[in-house]
């Protein structure tokens, strides 16, 4: 597309760009090349216009095929090998004017029907070895006559038949085709053209990399310094061609974005969505809060000294690791971060667009095929502190420096990668996060072995009250999650370490002093200990849960408890013990009835015994005596039985009454 070569583009972070291109061009068409992995994006968003007043009449591309189905439906075709033997047998029938030389520089057109080719006598009939040029091509002459000449004298053919010659230009167009690029052809208005083409199309993502040349305040204890940051956009040209000045815009943002196969001729049950590339978790990042810095005097304009307006004041002195001993650059080493600034000047403005946040390189860019670039797009004097965090789950054992300042830049920073020097020596390097402007930055770049902290867990659950609802005693429990946080400090500076814990919407805090700083998912607290030294420092957390339990589970200690805790009232009380007692009668008059049924299987067998012994007895003479003993006695036993029977009964029916008392008194608690 060299006639329309890219004069913009504009790079997004989700693999899509927009591509402006301009060019002047004469004609009726011009043809626009696309690799295939492009066209579908291209066919959903393609614009084109022209700026001299022509007319775009239409826009073709060809119609997706497999290329030998497309070939296929050729009436010529040719083979890889033998083309104009191919060509010959294709054309039969069809109408041509062929220039054969006769003699040496002697022809003779002859204007005819190709009747075919074929193979000359062979002196060995066995051979099947064939010489092409002495291969016979018969031809019906308009004249009438059959002509014969060999296909080695053939130095000229015409194809007069219209629709033969149309399907060797198609066999030839498609034959030339690549299956990796896919052509768009433009048809325009007769006479020049200032043609202007917009097209979306799939682009490596735009990045960002950050340099935070930071110095120390010189007076203070090296907790606080000005810095300045820098940021890099980087960018490829996936483009098959050269990109010579074009302007160039990376966006901040995340437009909706999709694949929806429009070049395939069927129509996709659902378009292909593409998730954000991410790389896995490495470095530490903390979230930063809005404007949460302590009053700082800054040399800026008045929007810079009011985002300042609350800036902490300087911690302790930390322990940072010691840093490696600076190599001797001597003259080369820059004097100061002023230098360092006015030798890579930002070259690039930025501006709030939308739901976007864009930076428009102001100068035009050129970029090699197959190269990429970086273009300084941020360059901004920050007030920064330095705090220790931890926060166990990013990083265990030991907290972590990081740098903090207050997003003044007037830009939204892009997530990427950040190297921090301080006072030129290199000290770690760090993320920082998609950041808008006037919100807190941290840049945690090393970890303080010097501090060590650990941590002990432990969860209680209190029953705090009860309610009866729905014949249910409903319980009222807290469950306290509790925190220690074991805090050494084997420097010999003293140090202030800003704990982080997540937040959780069903917990709250409890006994626990309130936060130094709350984001929307962290909170954070600053505790303070002298050098080689070691403190406690506890968290406390609560939810409320509820426990439910049927009441007639209550016995009369668990009521004695909840009365005493002043869980129950007087009325309820009574209501309760009046069930207690009839559950309690009810637990007695079973018993009696277990007693009374294990004594009704032992008269029985006691009985039994009786008749037997009777059965063996003779009712007269001695024996009579003894025989009349049993029968009193098993008169007896009946008796006993009748007695117990009716006990039973009686115990039965005070049961019934006692658990229909309960049920009332249940279905009364409500």
């Amino acid at each position: 597309m060299a006639q329309l070569p890219v004069r913009e583009m504009v790079l997004y972070k989700h693999g899509v760009g927009f591509f402006v291109r301009e060019g002047s061009l004469s004609g009726e068409n011009t043809v626009l090349t696309f690799r295939q992995d492009e066209i579908n994006d291209v066919l959903k968003s393609l614009a084109v216009f022209d700026r001299s007043g022509g007319q775009v009449l239409g826009i073709h591309y060809q119609t997706p095929m497999d290329k030998a189905a497309r070939l296929a439906s050729s009436s010529i075709r040719l083979s890889d090998n033998g083309s104009l033997h191919s060509l010959l047998a294709g054309l039969r029938g069809r109408s041509v004017e062929l220039g054969f030389e006769t003699a040496s520089g002697t022809s003779e057109a002859i204007r005819g029907r190709v009747i075919g080719i074929d193979d000359p006598p062979r002196p060995n009939p066995q051979s099947s070895v064939s010489n092409l040029a002495e291969e016979l091509i018969s031809v019906l002459a308009d004249d009438g006559q059959v002509r014969v000449f060999r296909l080695g004298a053939l130095r000229a053919l015409r194809i007069q038949d219209a629709q033969s010659s149309h399907d060797l230009t198609y066999f030839l167009d498609t034959s030339m085709s690549e299956d990796v690029r896919r052509t768009v052809n433009v048809r325009l208005s007769a006479g020049e053209h200032q043609l202007v083409v917009y097209y979306v199309a799939p682009s490596p993502t735009w990045r960002v990399s950050y340099r935070l040349v930071a110095e120390e305040d010189k007076e203070g204890e090296g907790n606080s310094g000005k810095a300045l940051l820098q940021g890099w956009g980087l960018f490829d040209n996936r483009l098959e061609e050269d990109l010579e000045n074009v302007q160039v815009t990376l966006v901040a943002g995340q437009p909706i974005s999709f694949i929806y196969d429009l070049y395939a001729s069927r129509i996709p049950t659902r378009p292909t969505v593409k998730d954000e590339a991410r790389v896995a978790p490495g470095p530490v990042e903390f979230e930063g809060a809005f404007d949460e810095l302590d009053d700082v005097e800054l040399a800026a304009s008045p929007k810079s000294a009011k985002m300042y307006a609350r800036m902490e004041r300087p911690m302790g002195a930390m322990n940072l690791p010691a840093a490696p001993a600076p190599a001797a650059f001597g003259a080369s080493r820059p004097p100061s971060r002023e230098v360092f600034a006015q030798s890579t000047p930002a070259a690039a403005t930025a501006k709030e667009a939308g739901e976007f946040f864009q930076y428009e390189v102001t100068a035009p860019v050129s970029v090699k095929r197959g190269e990429s670039a970086l273009v300084p797009i941020i360059g901004s004097e920050i007030k920064y502190e330095r705090e220790l965090l931890y926060n166990r789950a990013k990083l265990p054992d030991h907290p972590v420096v990081a740098l903090r300042f207050s997003n003044t830049t007037g830009l939204t920073l892009e997530r990427g990668p950040v190297t921090v020097v301080e006072n030129w020596d290199y000290k770690g390097e760090a993320v920082i996060p998609f950041t808008k402007d006037g919100n807190s930055v941290y840049v945690p770049f090393a970890v303080e072995l010097g501090v060590r902290i650990t941590e002990n867990q432990k969860r209680d659950t209190e029953t705090t009250g009860l309610n009866i609802k729905d014949a249910m005693m409903v319980f009222e429990q807290y469950e306290t999650s509790r925190t220690t946080y074991f805090i050494e400090n084997t420097t010999t500076k003293p140090v202030t370490i800003m704990i982080e814990a997540p937040k959780n919407l069903f917990w709250l805090l409890h006994d626990t002093p309130e936060p130094d700083i709350e984001t929307a998912t962290e909170r954070r607290w600053k505790v303070s200990l002298p050098a080689r030294a070691k403190t406690e420092f506890v968290t406390q957390l609560r939810q409320r849960t509820y426990r439910r339990e049927n009441v007639q589970n209550l016995d009369y200690r668990s009521l004695q408890e909840f009365v005493a805790k002043g869980w129950l009232d007087d009325a309820i009380r009574g209501v309760l013990g009046n069930m207690l007692d009839e559950a309690n009668a009810i637990q007695q008059a079973n018993a009696r009835v277990h007693a009374l049924e294990v004594e009704t299987g032992k008269l029985h067998k006691q009985q039994e015994q009786l008749r037997a012994n009777l059965s063996t007895l003779q009712s007269t003479g001695e024996e009579a005596a003894l025989r009349n003993r049993m029968l009193g006695q098993l008169e007896s036993s009946q008796d006993r039985l009748e007695a117990i029977e009716n006990e039973i009964n009686n115990l039965n029916q005070l049961i019934a009454d006692s658990e229909q008392k309960i049920t009332e008194i249940v279905a009364g608690l409500g």
